[in-house]
């Protein structure tokens, strides 16, 4: 128990209060991703909260695929 918030686990306004390890880090917020987080790697070695991505095409690009349009000429 710690002596001066007098809790198991201090909150993080105690002096003694030390924060979790981050594993990795957020390649969009730059924040820790820590224990219980959901994230995505790529193949490129970085790492991303899974509340970060804003939408399917967001993601697909982080993840590298090429995002095409469809025109008449591919057919050709």
């Amino acid at each position: 128990m710690c002596r001066l918030c007098l809790r198991d686990k201090c909150p993080s306004a105690c002096p003694n209060y030390i924060p979790p390890k981050a594993y990795y880090y957020c390649s969009e917020c730059g924040q820790g991703i820590f224990e219980s987080d959901e994230y995505i790697e790529n193949d490129d070695g970085e790492y991303r909260h899974y509340d970060c991505f804003r939408g399917i095409k967001d993601l697909c690009e982080w993840l590298g695929y090429e995002i095409k349009t469809m025109e008449n000429n591919d057919y050709d």
